[in-house]
This record gives C-alpha cells, sequence and structure tokens, in this order.
C-alpha cells in the first residue's frame, strides 16, 4: 500500500484524493509559460518543508534562471534538503557534442542514463522533478532509443521508492506519448481561450493509476504565492439537517403565491426581465432572513455593496446587521474560483441564505454551460444537506413578448421558480409576478401587479382575475 505524498499545490490534493502514490512517477506536460517549473518547484518545496531530500533535475532551464523564477514567488530553495541538478549545458551544441552522437551505441545510452542514476544527490531522496525530458527525444532520433532512456530512468527511480515528475513541453498527441505509457498518471497544463476572448488556466488530470481521482479538466491560477486549484467537486456536510420549517419571504403576498412560504434547504429561482424587479424580491428574502437573526450572503456581479446598501435604506428602509455583500466582476475570474469562494464562506459563516444575482454572471466564468449546470447541481444539495436555501436570479433576454422562463437548461432542478415580467395595459407597463413551480406542493397560479414604494418595499397587489392575455404581455379586461 503507497502512502499518499502532498504535491504542495493548494486544492490539487484533493482532486487526487489526498496526494500522488508514494514511489510512482508522474507525467507533467505543457506549452512554454503553463507553470511547469511552478509545479514543479512547489512539489519539491513541499517535501523539503517535511524534512524530506529532494531533487530538481534540468535539461531546460538553467540554475539561475530557476532560482529567479523561485525567487519571484518568495521561495527560497537554498535549503541542504534542495538539490539543483544543472543539466542544461549538456544539451548545449557549442559545448557538448550530444546531440551529433544521437545516442548511436549501447554504451552512450548507457552512459546517459549512468548521468543521471549515478548521482550522488538522489541517494536518500523522496522526491524527485526532471523537467525538459522532451529534449533527450530530439537527441535520441529513434523513438525506440528514447523510450529505452526514459524507462531506465522511471524505473530506476520507482525501485529507490522515490515520487517522481517529469515534465515535457505538450504536444499534438495528448495521452499518447512514449512517456505516457511508462507512468503513473498524466497532467496537462492548460491554457483555454473561450470564443468571446476569455483566457483560463486549467489542470487536465488525464490519468491517475492506483487511486479514485477527480478525472477531467479543473480550473487553476497562477498567484503571487504559486499555483492554486480550484476543484468543483462534492464536499462532504457531515450528517445533513433533517428538520425543515417554512420561512416567509417577507411578504405575506408573495407567502401566499408561493403556496405558505419557502422551505429551507430548498432552492429559489427568480427569472425575468432586466428592470422588472427580480434583485429587489431577493433583497426582501436577504431582510427577512436578517430580521430572524440569521447570515445571508449576497454575491452581486452587476451592483457593488455601496449600491446594494443604498438601494437597501432608500427601498427598504433597512439597515442589515449580518447580510454580507461580495461585488464580484465575472471577468478575470473563473466558476472554480467563484466555488471554492463560496464553499468557504458558507464553512466560515453557516448562511441560511446564500444568494446570487444574477446567475447569467457565471456563464462568464465556465467553458461550458454543462459544467455550470454541474456546479451548481453540487452546490444546491450542499447548501440544502446545511439547512440553507440558495436563492438565484436569472435575467431572461429573449424579447419582452416572449414568454420564456430561463436559458441554460437551470430551471428543472430548482424547487421554487418565481417569473417577473412586463405588460401593457391601456399604454401602462406593468411588472407582474407569478409562481411557476413549487416542488413540496400546491401554488397560487395567478399573476400579480408588483410595485416598489420608496422607505416601503415590495407592494404586491391583488390577484388578476379579471384579465385575459397574460401570457402574451397585453393585458384586457374581461
Amino acid at each position: 500500500m503507497h502512502k499518499k505524498v502532498s504535491t504542495g499545490v493548494p486544492g490539487l490534493d484533493e482532486v487526487l484524493r489526498g496526494g500522488l502514490e508514494g514511489g510512482w512517477a508522474y507525467l507533467l506536460k505543457g506549452g512554454p509559460g503553463s507553470g511547469k517549473t511552478i509545479f514543479g518547484l512547489q512539489f519539491l518545496l513541499e517535501g523539503a518543508k517535511r524534512g524530506e531530500k529532494v531533487v530538481y533535475i534540468s535539461f531546460d532551464e538553467p540554475k539561475e534562471e530557476i532560482v529567479m523564477q523561485a525567487e519571484s514567488f518568495g521561495w527560497n530553495i537554498d535549503s541542504p534538503n534542495f538539490h539543483l541538478i544543472d543539466k542544461v549545458s549538456e544539451m548545449d551544441i557549442l559545448s557538448s557534442d550530444l546531440l551529433f552522437i544521437g545516442f548511436d551505441s549501447v554504451n552512450e545510452i548507457y552512459s546517459f542514463v549512468e548521468s543521471i542514476t549515478k548521482l550522488k544527490e538522489l541517494e536518500d531522496a523522496s522526491r524527485v522533478f526532471i523537467d525538459g525530458m522532451s529534449i533527450l527525444k530530439d537527441a535520441s532520433r529513434d523513438p525506440s532509443i528514447y523510450r529505452r532512456i526514459v524507462s531506465s530512468i522511471i524505473q530506476f527511480l520507482n525501485r529507490k521508492n522515490i515520487t517522481s515528475i517529469i515534465a515535457e513541453e505538450l504536444t499534438a498527441e495528448v495521452g499518447r506519448e512514449i512517456v505516457s505509457y511508462l507512468t503513473s498518471g498524466e497532467f496537462i497544463l492548460e491554457r483555454v481561450v473561450r470564443n468571446d476572448g476569455e483566457v483560463f488556466r486549467t489542470i487536465n488530470v488525464l490519468k491517475y493509476r492506483g487511486g479514485n481521482a477527480w478525472l477531467g479538466r479543473h480550473y487553476f491560477d497562477i498567484t503571487p504565492q504559486g499555483m492554486v486549484v480550484h476543484p468543483i467537486i462534492p464536499l462532504s456536510v457531515g450528517e445533513a439537517k433533517k428538520a425543515q420549517r417554512i420561512v416567509s419571504t417577507g411578504s405575506p403576498e408573495l407567502d401566499a403565491m408561493l403556496g405558505g412560504g419557502i422551505y429551507e434547504g430548498s432552492d429559489v429561482l427568480i427569472a425575468g426581465k432586466s428592470g422588472v424587479g427580480k434583485t429587489n424580491m431577493c433583497l426582501q428574502m436577504l431582510i427577512e432572513n436578517d430580521g430572524r437573526g440569521e447570515v445571508g450572503i449576497l454575491y452581486s456581479f452587476e451592483e457593488t455593496e455601496e449600491v446594494i446598501a443604498h438601494r437597501l435604506r432608500t427601498l427598504f428602509n433597512y439597515t442589515p446587521s449580518k447580510l454580507i455583500v461580495r461585488h464580484i466582476s465575472p471577468y478575470g475570474m473563473n466558476l472554480g474560483r467563484f466555488y471554492r469562494m463560496v464553499m468557504n464562506d458558507v464553512e466560515a459563516y453557516d448562511p441560511s441564505i446564500v444568494a446570487i444575482d444574477p446567475i447569467n454572471s457565471l456563464q462568464r466564468m465556465a467553458l461550458t454551460s454543462e459544467e455550470l449546470t454541474r456546479a451548481l447541481q453540487l452546490l444546491c444539495p450542499y447548501l440544502s444537506a446545511r439547512g440553507a436555501f440558495m436563492l438565484q436570479t436569472y435575467e431572461v433576454s429573449e424579447a419582452t413578448d416572449v414568454f420564456q422562463f430561463t436559458g441554460g437548461g437551470i430551471s428543472y432542478f430548482c424547487d421554487y421558480l418565481i417569473l417577473g415580467r412586463f405588460m401593457e395595459t391601456n399604454g401602462e407597463l406593468l411588472k407582474v409576478i407569478a409562481v411557476m413551480k413549487n416542488r413540496f406542493g400546491d401554488h397560487e397560479r395567478t399573476l400579480r401587479v408588483l410595485h416598489m414604494k420608496s422607505g416601503e418595499g415590495l407592494k404586491i397587489g391583488e390577484p388578476l382575475r379579471n384579465y385575459t392575455g397574460l401570457m402574451g404581455g397585453v393585458l384586457k379586461e374581461v
């Protein structure tokens, strides 16, 4: 049974369910500037911090550049446990004939392999990072020779029970390189440019033997402290809260429309065109929650903390005591980092409500709409198990006269769906709301006019029972 070895990269051990399998070799691939050297340094420094002997063997970057890169993150590799072997000069065409020899004889192959396996620095080492191994592919000419060289080095490190990471340049044949078949795991560092120009960094766990890792792409950032992975994976909450009570929205009329209120641990979605009152309905529920002495968190993508505070004072005449407002720009942010932010906030503050206004902004932070749906499907049960409910607003982009719930396939897993829309009668534009869904029971099936009055908050009228044309957007009295 291999023991787990921490990668030293925050978030990646979670993806690997505890870390790397100790004593095995792993392949790390990526293009120039993808973060391979940073990854390797963090892996080795984690070992040095634990008192392990670690070795960096570089065929790609000279010692001076590696030291400079480490210092840019505030890392000191001048440690008795940290050994840096600079093999770059051996690959220099001006100072070495290796590129011309091309490993034409068995002796040359044996000598080169020995130049690594006989390194005194490898004695009693526990971690090794080999950077730029792919340069040997160019020197060896024959792929079978390159395979023998790499295989010999990996087998030697495995016999020594050394956990090793071998870094290569990324090529088109992901997962089909020679080294891919020789290593126990393969990680790809990618720079993904979405159609709208937004750039994301991802680490693709392509292969992982001997463990139940979360395979696939995971977001990461390169921060001033190094590489940080933001996995979107399920989190355990322990024993789920069983007792569920119905809580008020703060509006008797809205409670009546919903069938009496909202169950704790449910998912509420408010959809509609811009300006129809989605954010204000969201704030009404957060105010009621705050009045109960419970924490609420609002992630606002369109309005700053100051604007939200001003709206609470002027429209609702209310100053919250436990409401946390976070203003976030979707640009420069990825879905993984937001997902982890929410998880960390929930652990720190134990809120009763987590609100996202609007959910559309998360689409700008995701590689695909399917990935966003998956993240929400993980987040909602997590909050529900803690007895908190999730409150989302969704801005419908279709024309005003089109009757549309939501886009992106997110309405089917919500427990309550409230639709707001504009309607016209006698030349006047009205805001109306309707409850379209209550997973837990019956609800009102009429539309009501929504007003906002300064200092008094939301005012919801009586059901529009004497009108027709509600679905078409033009009201006519009958």
